[in-house]
Parts: C-alpha cells; structure tokens; sequence
C-alpha cells in the first residue's frame, strides 16, 4: 500500500501526491545543547526561585535528537530536546539555519522534555523583553548555540537517509505518576514507536510517557536530562547497537512522577528514569517492524482567545516570578502568541498530537480516546512542542484556580478550543 503524507497548514488540507519513490525513509542524529561547552552562561528553567543563576556546572549531557523523514520528495521532522519549554524562534532559526530543502515550519516538530534541570525556554525567546531574571533572561549566544547545534544534527539526519520499517506499542505503568491538582485523571500509559533499518535491526525509539521533569528543586544547579534523560540512556544503553531513544512528554500540566527512592535529587530522578527505561526497553524490543504503509505529517495554526492573566497571579506566583499586575498586562502581549501550531504525526497504527503548552491530563486522554475510537491502536500527546504559551486546561480546572490557573494566559476557553482543533487534526491523519 503506498504512503500517503499530507500536511495542513493555516487551516487548509493539501495532500501531496508521493513521487515515484513512495518509500519512506528516515535518519537520525543527536547533538549536545549544553552552552556550557563553549563557555556560555547556561540558565536553567522551571523555577523563579533561581533567581536567573547560571548552572555551575554539568551532571549529565543535555541533547537535541532528530528523526528526519522524507517520503516522495517530502520532508518532515521531529526533534526532541532536554528543555524546560521551547519557543518558536528556536523553531524558525533552526530552519533557517539547516537549509532542509523541503522542510518547512508546518513539518517541523521540537518537543521539549521539560526538565527542570535543562535549557530555560524564555532564555531563548526573542519575544522576552522583560528582562526579568525570574523568568529567565534572552540570551542571544544561548540561542545561537542551540540553533547551530539543531541545524547541525538535521543536516546529519539527513545525510543518513535511508528506507525505515516501523513497530509500535504501549504498557501501563500503574503507580508511577500522579495529579498534583487532585484530579482522578490520570495517564499512566507509556507509549513507544520504534524504527528500524530495511533488515530489520532497530534505530531509534520514541518514548512518550506523562510527568514533569521536576525530581530536582530550585537549589539543584547542575545542567542535567533530570528522569527523561536517564530514561533515554537506559533504553540506549539495553538495546546497545548505537540506537537512539528520543522522549516526547504527555499532557503533564497536572502530572508529577511518583515513586522517589535514593539519597540526592539527582540520584532520585536517576533512579526513577532508570526504571522506567528498563519498562520502555522491554516493551520496544519484542515489538515486531513492518512496512511504513501508513504515514502522515499535519499541522494547523489555532488562533488563541484573547490574551489575559488569570485573576490570582499577583497572589500565587507574583512573589516567586516577581512581577506586578502591572508588569503581567504587559508581558501578557509581549510573550505570548496570537496563535500557534498544533501537530499530527501518523506512522502505521501510531499517532501523537501536540499541543504548545502544557495541557492537564484530562485533555490529553480525550483526545487519545477519539484517536482509538477512529482505529488509532497506539495514540499518544505531545506537550510543549514548537512554543510554550503556558497551561492550557478545562473550564471547570480554570475556575478552580490554583498555580496552573496562574500560568494560563487565555482564559477559560483555550483548553475547549485547542482539544476541539487536535480532536480535529488526530481524526484527519487517522483517516489517512
């Protein structure tokens, strides 16, 4: 059956017709993103507390891993990066940068694994001018070194280019992460999809599992992948081989990890990574490839509700970000969107949706449910891919205020309207 991909962009379908050559093809590359390699004060994202301190020093390698595919003359990709949050312009420069002929921002997917001991997305964000080190001030070397770095392995992915077969599945990890809000919803699936060369030996997998990056706590300083990197590392280092593992982080908005064990922060996220490495190794590597016979690359620009900051900042989290109402009005229009992209990537019976935030769990597991309900077997969603406009929740969960409510900055209707569209596109590539 040959491939088909399509791509939606502002709001139009266009599918292309594959070439002659309707053979899916895929390359891999990783390159570290840590700026403390070439001297740069490197910020660390998640809390205000910080203070906008530089690390002072690295625990483990931070990096940026890319899946470049091309199918007919088409090119798309994803790209995963140990980052708090990441914004646009990482997205853009990045592109420009690369020269991917083909490749353009409707097919370019950079999730951020949001560990609290990686990059501080607003250090790369040309649209923070606020200056305020408690959220992170831009840095013009910080997102220079990202970008090449980015641009580099892209080139690298796409050098390796060659015919991929695919493989897919999903384990329940009961136990293993919790609703910080008090919710009952709760995802605690790990989903995998796994690619491998035309003879079958694996290449890379991708680990899509729900839980803040949050082991380490504002007086942990050191550049680390925090749990998702020790994860990645174990399932690297159990298939050996030079496969890479790549992580994609769920609707983790109300999601914490649960289950601490060992001395230090970072011992603990080891340990916890560690785990549930060993539990994504074991699901990928009895999973069995087949050929590429259905695949799809979709994206949609979702014009957002109108820009405002909840009621309760000032009280909840003026203190530790340091801002006035005053200074929230006017952030509020400088670092936030208009709009923003949204993602569907279908290989096979796998599909992930993104959203450009942080969505809680309970939008994340509507739109998986309408994925299996169209024949999707494994459906899985993306957070804080290509942008961060902060939380994105339910009416009833804005109402409830609290510290999400604080860091969403669209009101009560951005989480109907995003689930409405990514119900939306998910439907579209599953029909493919």
């Amino acid at each position: 059956m040959k491939c088909a991909l399509a791509v939606w962009a502002g709001g139009c379908l266009a599918s292309a017709a594959p070439a002659a050559d309707a053979t899916l093809k895929a390359g891999v590359a990783r390159v570290s993103i840590n700026p403390i390699e070439d001297k740069i004060p490197t910020p660390l994202g998640g809390y205000g507390a910080r203070e906008g301190k530089p690390a002072t020093g690295t625990l483990d390698t931070i990096y940026g891993k890319v899946i470049l595919f091309e199918l007919g003359g088409q090119r798309s990709a994803l790209i995963t990066v140990d980052m708090c949050s990441v914004p646009l312009c990482v997205a853009e420069e990045t592109l420009k940068k690369a020269g991917i002929e083909g490749l353009t921002l409707e097919r370019l997917l950079i999730c951020a694994s949001h560990t609290h001991a990686g990059l501080e997305g607003y250090s790369l964000d040309r649209r923070n001018v606020a200056n305020n080190p408690h959220i992170g001030v831009f840095s013009e070397p910080v997102l220079n070194f990202v970008t090449d770095r980015l641009a580099k392995a892209l080139r690298e992915a796409k050098d390796a280019l060659q015919p991929v077969k695919a493989a897919s599945g999903a384990v329940e990890l009961p136990g293993a992460n919790r609703n910080r809000r008090g919710s009952k919803f709760v995802d605690p699936q790990l989903t995998v999809l796994r690619l491998d060369k035309a003879d079958g030996s694996p290449w890379a997998v991708l680990v899509n599992y729900t839980a803040h990056g949050t082991f380490v706590g504002a007086q942990d300083m050191l550049v680390s992948g925090e749990w998702a990197g020790s994860m990645q590392r174990a399932v690297e280092d159990l298939f050996g081989g030079g496969v890479m593992c790549l992580y994609a982080n769920g609707a983790e908005g109300d999601i914490s990890p649960q289950g601490r064990s060992g001395g230090s922060d970072y011992e603990q996220a080891w340990n916890y990574g560690r785990q549930l490495g060993i539990a994504a190794w074991r699901l990928a590597k009895d999973l069995r490839s087949e050929n590429i016979g259905r695949f799809a690359v979709e994206s949609e620009w979702v014009r957002l509700p109108p820009r405002q900051g909840a009621p309760d900042f000032v009280k909840i989290a003026g203190e530790e970000y340091h801002v006035t109402q005053e200074q929230l009005d006017q952030m509020v229009k400088l670092l936030f969107p208009e709009q923003a992209p949204i993602y569907a990537l279908r290989v096979n019976g796998f599909e992930m949706i993104t959203f450009p935030g942080e969505p809680i769990c309970e939008l994340g597991l509507a739109v998986k449910d309408a994925l299996r309900k169209a024949g999707i077997a494994h459906p899985c969603v993306a957070a804080l891919t290509t942008d961060q406009i902060g939380y994105i929740l339910t009416k009833a969960d804005y109402q409830k205020s609290g510290y999400e409510v604080t860091a969403s900055f669209y009101g009560d209707s951005l989480g109907p309207l995003l689930l409405e569209h990514a119900r939306s596109l998910g439907l579209a590539a599953a029909a493919k």
